[in-house]
């Protein structure tokens, strides 16, 4: 039998214990998440726990990590990166992503990242440093798409890429933030379709094999 399929399999356990403090951390927050609440989330002993991560904090980078990747895989690739769409059209896919997960019950708990930000950036440097490369590389993501943009002809040679890419990604964060705190759903719904509207402020030239965008996701 393959040893990876088993239940007691390190690596299975070690998944375990990730999605669960991953779970954990974006519903309590990192300090107010303890070992012995992950233990008991993800059924594992003590031992079991120190055999995969040296610390609370060595596990706090990892579900980072973690969330990084999937933020990446989830939202960023299909739309920003890897998608037949014209440049206009993957930047308002990347934000239909967003507001999709904004209005799902995960929604509720607010953004991940901006929710470690707000909890560790003023006490905790490494975690600042890192969070705050997660956030350059989705600014820097969507600055590219502009550029390209810029080149096509889909938006305006006058449109400053960085800083829309920038004041885009502040505005999300701070629509999630509300939708938090209102537990309103419809708060980032709303703020999503006044970006759409920005967006297409910048519209340039329109190609001639863009689809025209009649609606918000």
């Amino acid at each position: 039998m393959d040893s990876r399929s088993t239940p007691t399999s390190p690596i299975k356990s070690r998944e375990k214990i990730l999605a669960r403090a991953a779970d954990l951390i974006h519903s309590r927050g990192l300090n107010h998440t303890s070992i012995q609440d992950i233990l008991e989330a993800a059924s594992v002993t003590k031992s079991n726990f120190y055999y995969h991560f040296e610390s609370k904090e060595q596990l706090g980078f990892e579900v980072l990590a973690l969330r990084m990747r999937q933020f990446y895989l989830l939202a960023i690739e299909p739309s920003l990166v890897k998608s037949d769409l014209e440049p206009r059209q993957r930047v308002h896919a990347f934000l239909d992503r967003l507001m999709a997960h904004g209005m799902s019950p995960a929604g509720e708990l607010g953004c991940p990242f901006g929710n470690l930000a707000q909890e560790t950036s003023a006490l905790h440097e490494p975690m600042r440093v890192a969070l705050s490369a997660m956030f350059r590389a989705c600014t820097e993501a969507m600055e590219k798409c502009f550029e390209q943009g810029k080149e096509t002809g889909a938006f305006r040679a006058d449109m400053p890429s960085g800083e829309v890419a920038e004041f885009v990604l502040a505005q999300i964060q701070g629509s999630f933030l509300l939708r938090k705190a209102h537990k309103d759903p419809l708060v980032l719904k709303r703020n999503v379709e006044m970006l759409h509207a920005f967006i297409d402020g910048w519209r340039g030239r329109q190609p001639h094999h863009e689809a025209r965008r009649t609606e918000h996701g």
